[in-house]
Formats: structure tokens, sequence, C-alpha cells
């Protein structure tokens, strides 16, 4: 009798915890799968990179007066033509954990899930809300031209003064009289220049005269300060014309990056005449790519506890592993980023049965 009692007891607690067992199905479902009851899906979380690339955009302007700078100036080494180049200032990355929608699977909820209304509590504040964004830039430093270089060009006109003689008929009388008119007219480039060269050579005068001590009135020593650093300022306006000027925007790229488990990943190209680019990546030489070099062998992961264990049935998980993340161009490194942890590096393993009051939130991202 008591053997019978002590069999129905272990037959009532068994069926008790195969009833308080979900199923976990990897999706797609197969064929023979038949789903019964409410349900969730869950995805795996993949590390993805969040990839934050400076750009400098560098133009360089011409000066209206460049082909005068030789012959009125001495100056040999000024710009001889506008033109646009980009630089790679610095590439940093944020390791951001997001679905990986390759390993997703559905849950059948529990007796015990039901009643602990886990799919209302599953619906309040989704992590799956963490998706890839496009690429986005905005210009974080900007450097105009200064308006006087800018504007200088619209100095454009003279007046001038033409004598002549005019006849005119005096108490009946033919008369010469000698007479002058004022005219408007365009200045050559050649006497702009000229004009600009004198400037110059005024202020360097004038700074002289300062510091020697040549000017009658004897100013304070702040006053001849400032009044030296407005005549460098006007030389230094003037100079641009000859010499042309450079101006650089600073642009701040952000994307995002998921590298693949071991290697290289293409991640940007970059050239000097068209920038940054992430579109139709290809292995050639204007291609940054991220290299990925597990720093553990994946077979040292401790695996879950056997007890109750079933491959068919539990929730999959996935640890993270570390690895040493690099910036590659040419097959030579340009920047090590150190270790990060990467979930896509680690397997997928089963977690023990019975694990209704598991936080679902901590291995995957609900969708």
């Amino acid at each position: 009798m008591k053997k019978a009692l002590t069999a129905i007891l272990i037959l009532t607690l068994c069926s008790g915890m195969a009833s308080a067992q979900q199923n976990v199905y990897p999706l797609p479902l197969d064929s023979g799968v038949t789903v019964k009851g409410s349900t969730f899906r869950y995805a795996l979380p993949t590390t993805a990179l969040k990839m934050t690339v400076t750009v400098s955009k560098v133009q360089e302007h011409k000066g209206y007066y460049a082909d005068f700078a030789q012959s009125l100036l001495g100056l040999t080494n000024v710009i001889q033509e506008n033109k646009t180049y980009y630089r790679l200032e610095n590439v940093t990355i944020e390791p951001v954990d997001v679905p990986d929608y390759s390993h997703t699977y559905l849950v059948e909820l529990s007796a015990q899930q039901n009643k602990d209304n886990l799919l209302a509590k599953l619906a309040t504040g989704k992590a799956c809300d963490k998706h890839l964004g496009p690429l986005t830039s905005y210009t974080t430093y900007s450097e105009p031209v200064p308006d006087f270089f800018k504007n200088y060009s619209d100095l454009s006109y003279t007046q001038t003064e033409d004598a002549f003689v005019e006849t005119k008929i005096i108490d009946g009388i033919v008369t010469q009289v000698p007479a002058n008119r004022t005219k408007t007219v365009s200045k050559t480039s050649s006497q702009k220049a000229q004009e600009a060269a004198d400037a110059i050579s005024k202020s360097r005068k004038d700074q002289y005269s300062l510091i020697s001590g040549e000017q009658e009135t004897p100013y304070p020593a702040e006053t001849i300060e400032t009044m030296l650093q407005e005549l460098k300022k006007w030389e230094s306006n003037y100079l641009s014309l000859f010499t042309g000027l450079t101006t650089e925007d600073e642009i701040e790229y952000t994307f995002y990056v998921i590298p693949d488990r071991q290697g290289q990943t293409p991640a940007f190209s970059f050239d000097t005449d068209r920038g940054l680019s992430v579109e139709k990546l290809s292995d050639n030489a204007n291609t940054y790519s991220v290299d990925v070099q597990p720093l553990f062998n994946r077979s040292m992961d401790v695996m879950a506890t056997k007890e109750a264990f079933s491959k068919d049935s539990g929730y999959r998980y996935r640890k993270a592993v570390t690895a040493q993340v690099a910036l590659m161009h040419n097959h030579n490194k340009i920047h090590d980023f150190g270790a990060v942890n990467l979930r896509q590096l680690g397997e997928i393993q089963t977690l023990p049965l019975h694990q209704d009051k598991l936080i679902i939130k901590q291995i995957g991202f609900v969708f």
C-alpha cells in the first residue's frame, strides 16, 4: 500500500513539473510542430558597434590676386586653384546589443506564466525597439570664409575725369572752352592688386613706426599693442587676397557595424576626394574594416547545468566572448580599440527546464 501511494505521489509531482515547463521552439517552426496556448517570441542579442567617425572637410580658396603674388610681393607659395579635400581625423566605437533576427524562438507559456500574466508584463517597455539606425552626420564645427575676403571683389569701380575742349558760340563768336567730366569705370585686376599690395606696404610701415617710436604721440603700451594687432589684422586680410586661405569644417558620422564572428568586416570607405561612405563597400584601397580576434577559445565556455536539461525545450541564450577589436586599412592596423565583449562570438546554449521566473529580457529581445 505504501509503495502504491509513493508511486502515485511521484507521478503527481512529475506531472506538475511537466505542466510547469513551457516549450521553446526555434523559428521558423518545423512542419510537424503544433503550438498550443499563449506564446511570445524573442531574439537572441548580437553586438553591433556604434561607430563615430570624425572627418575634416578642407576647402582651399584661391586668392583674387594670386596671379600677381610673385610680381608684386615676391610670393610663390600661394594657393593656385580652388580645391576641396577630406581628412580622416578620428574613429571611436561603442558596443550596443541589438536583436539577432537570425536566431529567434517561439515560447509556449506554462500555466504558471499565464497565471503570472507574463504576456502583459512583456508588453510593457519592450526592449526590441533597438534597431540599427541609418547613417547620420552633422557638422560640429564650421569655419566661415572671412567677410573681408568674401566681399573684397565687390570693390570693382573707380571714378575718372576726362578733360576735353567744348566749342561754344558766345556773343556770336565761336569759342573753344576747356571742360571735364567724371565717369565710373571698372578697375582692372592689376589695379586692384596694386592697391592691395600698397595697403600691405602701408600697414608694415605703420607697424614699424609704432615699434621704433617714430610716431609723434607717446601712446601708452596698451594702446600701441591694440594698434599693432589691428595693423597686423589689416595686413593679414590684404595678404590673403594674394596667398588665398584655407577653411575647415568638422563633420561627425555615426553608423552601425555588426562584426563577423572572426576576421575582418568592411565598415566604411574613405578617400580624400569624396570623403566617407558606407554604401557598396568592397575590398579595395579605400575600405576600412573592423578586425575581430577572440581572446579566448569558445570551447572554454561553461555549459549550463545538465540537471533537468532538454535541448529541445529550454530557453536559448548566448554569452558574450571577449575579443580584440581593431580598425584595419590595406591590411595595416590603423587603430586598436582594445578588448570588446561580442555576443555573436558566444555559443548558443540551452537553460535548464522549469524557468518560469526567468526575466526574459536578460537573455534576449521580446517582439
